[in-house]
């Protein structure tokens, strides 16, 4: 499946590009992403996390920058991982791009995805929804870096999406402590209070 995405930064495109060029820089900004080792020639082995709904999926595999053209902006990057609990895969080709936008610049990300396994269940339509909200996280990440000067958060953020229904359902908050125990007490009160009006004598 192809899925696309994009996003702005406030600052030179040679800049940004330079900056998604450099493989920790992507790894410290692409959410559940780990970098785990540098196989030189531009390839690079690491770890990602991503969660669907309930369905969560850790893949750990190799990427390796197959084109570039610093003129154009642009490069191609493989990579291919396997489920590190289970019997899936992940294949995808991704081709980025940075043209200028106005004084900023903008940046397109092409990913041709095949997967198998758990995450197989889904549709295009989800996993395009996940996808866009990895990339949203990516690029806040990256403004931070780049517009900024900040490092971004430590912990990985995972990408989730909630399972497709017909029609849409509000989000409840959790319920306190205290006020769980203060309907449980509420509850059997009023059970004793029923079994003593049934066993009590009628009055004439």
């Amino acid at each position: 499946m192809l899925i696309e995405n994009s996003f702005e930064v406030a600052a030179d495109p040679d800049e940004v590009y330079r900056f998604l060029q450099d493989a920790h820089n992507v790894a410290a900004c692409f959410p559940g992403a780990e970098l785990v080792e540098d196989l030189g020639e531009d390839a690079y082995r690491g770890k990602v996390k991503i969660k669907v709904g309930p369905v969560t999926a850790a893949y750990q595999g190799v990427a390796k920058v197959v084109e570039r053209d610093e003129v154009a902006r642009t490069a191609v990057l493989l990579a291919d991982g396997k489920d590190t609990r289970g019997s899936g895969t992940a294949k995808a080709r991704a081709t980025m791009r940075v043209t200028p936008a106005g004084e900023g610049a903008n940046v397109v990300l092409a990913t041709d995805l095949t997967i198998s396994g758990k995450l197989a269940q889904f549709g295009r339509g989800i996993m395009a929804d996940v996808s866009g909200r990895m990339v949203g996280e990516l690029a806040s990440r990256v403004r931070q870096r780049i517009e900024h000067g900040d490092e971004p958060a430590v912990e990985p953020v995972v990408a989730e999406t909630a399972p497709m229904s017909p029609s849409p359902v509000a989000e409840v908050p959790a319920m306190k402590v205290s006020a769980l125990v203060r309907v449980v007490l509420a509850g059997i009160l009023e059970r004793w209070a029923a079994r003593l009006r049934a066993t009590a004598p009628e009055s004439p």
